[in-house]
């Protein structure tokens, strides 16, 4: 009986042979002809890659038969493109196909307890380097959620928040082993589709076998692993430089396109077509159909022609297309030589180009006092029409401060004298080296309604207020944004409301802790805001809605570092649980020691690392800020 999976092969290998005699290729000597593969070869070698893949389920049911007639026949097409084409059958653009049969070879031994010639194990580079680059790494690299990075086997060896990852010999203990197959929400890659069986299995299999690294360098990524994994020497490739007359800039035009069209398919371990643009020096070493940039030749460079739309199938894929802009740079700079500008080939593109924060940062940054104003203005109108659209608020200023709102204008001043006098005063309170500023001003806006100051939330934070939430400061990267929102409740505090002096001094310290800030850390900035208010403008019961609000919310974590997560709590129980927080390392420590914690979080240094300032762990100071309000 023949099954489905050799039948693929067999008919692809029927139809190229009828094309080629249809055509009447048979008939002519190759020998004189460039060693090529045509369109019909790359279909066949996309196909062959997928149905190799599917191979693994015919082992699982145990058809090893099948399984070997499958790779055989893979084998089979391989010889036979390569004679048709004129290439060597150890020819890259074939590897990518070869690994995946001998992976899947290295499977069916170890199914049918069979030795393989040679190292049967399997290897780190060549088989879990891959799967980690193209399943893993997004997640934890540089990001390294969960406080752990994939990008290298330096980094997975040490672990993450949860522990060691490695128990070499044992996957069963292995905490790598044990995440891909855990039920969701733990399964690991989290919310994404599960690994399929055999990569999992080839994991495991790996650790079992004792977990060795076999690569060159434990600090090389895992894309480059995989990459450099293959026995064959890598081709060498000439880098030119620019000598002043070319037009066009590859760091600045053609970088910029292929990041922003091209890197999302093509990089990681395993690039569409074998095709990366990580780098400028894998972009000149091509993909599975060979070089696909030719210096001064167009009509050769395949890259030119996919995204010309000159041959098929067309690049970008999908809806995306490149601008006139694009094509033309890409066809200068090709016919100019394909130049390269930069400082190092094997840099990665996504450093090399800014990113659009970045971009954002740099304009602000050469933004001039006067221009920073008006841009603090504009910001400011805009704001108010996206949130109440039929309000023309008055507004009061001085060097400093711009203070915005639907009330009362005289109010408005009250307001702006209060934010003034609690300026100088932050100087001592936070133990900041001069009085705080704000590049184009720190913006106050004052809502007569608590509608109003919803509908502020809704419209620019894109959340929810409570009924316990009065007012907040958002100061951005750059100053970009710098606002406090406040609800005006009146000047006594009760119960049930702050006055709108206590929430403006919330806000001030608020305000003034996020303005060098690179991450945005609620819970602290918020909560300290709560908690350094001077005694005169507090009041004792609406302080114990805000620790019984807190305390209500922490009884419902199970993990007590969970407690500085973002997301753990709503925006209100957030700043309720930073004051419990804020309150308690006042107590334990120095107002020097409470500064080099906040700026540590601020400027985006882990949890744990902002701890050691305390010589606690998160999970520690979450335990205190519980026992606290028992």
């Amino acid at each position: 009986m023949i099954h489905s999976v050799p039948q693929r092969f067999s008919r692809v290998l029927t139809g190229l042979f009828a094309l080629m005699v249809f055509c009447g290729m048979l008939l002519v000597d190759t020998s004189d002809l460039q060693a090529q593969l045509t369109t019909e070869h790359r279909r066949t070698l996309s196909e062959l890659r997928r149905d190799v893949s599917r191979v693994s389920s015919l082992i699982r049911r145990k058809d090893y038969e099948e399984a070997e007639t499958a790779l055989s026949e893979a084998e089979d097409s391989l010889k036979q493109i390569a004679s048709e084409s004129g290439l060597e059958e150890d020819d890259r653009v074939f590897s990518s196909v070869q690994r995946t049969i001998e992976a899947q070879r290295r499977n069916l031994a170890r199914a049918t307890g069979e030795e393989m010639p040679g190292n049967a194990g399997v290897s780190f580079s060549k088989d879990v380097a891959p799967i980690l680059s193209e399943k893993c790494v997004g997640c934890h690299d540089d990001g390294a959620a969960g406080g752990l990075r994939l990008d290298t086997f330096a980094g997975m060896r040490r672990g993450g928040r949860s522990g060691v990852l490695l128990v070499p010999g044992s996957a069963n203990r292995s905490l790598l082993a044990l995440k891909l197959i855990a039920n969701p929400p733990a399964r690991m890659p989290k919310n994404g589709t599960p690994l399929p069986q055999e990569e999992i299995e080839t994991i495991a299999a790996w650790i079992t076998q004792g977990a060795k690294f076999d690569g060159k360098d434990q600090n090389m990524t895992m894309s480059e692993l995989a990459a450099n994994s293959d026995d064959k020497k890598m081709p060498e490739i000439t880098v030119a430089k620019p000598d002043g007359t070319e037009t066009v800039s590859f760091t600045k035009d053609i970088a910029p396109m292929l990041v922003t069209f091209c890197h999302g398919c093509h990089s990681g371990g395993n690039p569409n077509s074998g095709f990366s643009v990580e780098t400028f020096e894998k972009i000149l070493i091509g993909g599975d159909s060979g070089e696909v940039l030719i210096p001064g030749n167009l009509e050769d460079s395949r890259l030119f022609r996919l995204t010309g739309g000159l041959e098929n199938p067309r690049m970008p894929q999908g809806q995306a297309r490149i601008t006139r802009k694009n094509y033309e740079d890409l066809k200068a700079w090709i016919s100019e030589g394909i130049k390269f500008d930069g400082n190092d080939p094997k840099q990665p593109l996504l450093e090399m180009v800014p990113s659009a924060s970045d971009e954002r940062r740099m304009q602000l940054a050469n933004m001039t006092p006067q221009e920073f104003e008006k841009h603090r203005r504009d910001q400011a109108d805009s704001h108010w029409r996206r949130t109440l659209s039929s309000a023309n608020p008055a507004s009061v200023t001085n060097d400093d401060l711009l203070v915005m709102g639907n009330v009362d204008p005289q109010r408005l001043q009250t307001v702006l004298d209060w934010a003034e006098q609690m300026r100088s005063g932050l100087k001592s309170k936070l133990a900041l080296a001069k009085e705080p500023e704000w590049k184009g001003r720190l913006a106050i806006y004052v809502f007569k309604d608590r509608y109003d100051y919803e509908e502020f939330n809704r419209s620019i934070e894109n959340r929810q207020a409570t009924d316990l939430m009065f007012g907040h400061a958002r100061v951005t990267s750059g100053y970009d944004m710098a606002y406090i929102a406040l609800l005006d409740t009146g000047d006594i505090a009760s119960a049930t409301a702050p006055s709108l002096k206590w929430t403006l001094s919330k806000g001030m310290i608020s305000a003034a802790l996020q303005r060098d800030s690179t991450t945005r850390v609620d819970w602290l900035t918020e909560g300290a805001g709560w908690a350094l208010a001077d005694s005169d403008l507090r009041n004792a019961e609406f302080e114990r809605a805000l620790l019984t609000s807190a305390a209500r919310a922490i009884q419902g974590v199970n993990r007590p570092a969970d407690l500085f997560n973002a997301g753990t709590f709503s925006p209100d129980v957030t700043e309720h649980v930073g004051m419990v927080t804020v309150r308690l390392l006042m107590s334990r420590g120095t107002p020097n020691q409470l500064k080099q914690f906040s700026e540590a979080l601020l400027l985006g240094r882990s949890i744990e690392d902002a701890c050691k300032i305390y010589n606690t762990t998160p999970e520690d100071l979450g335990r205190a800020v519980a026992a606290s309000l028992n």
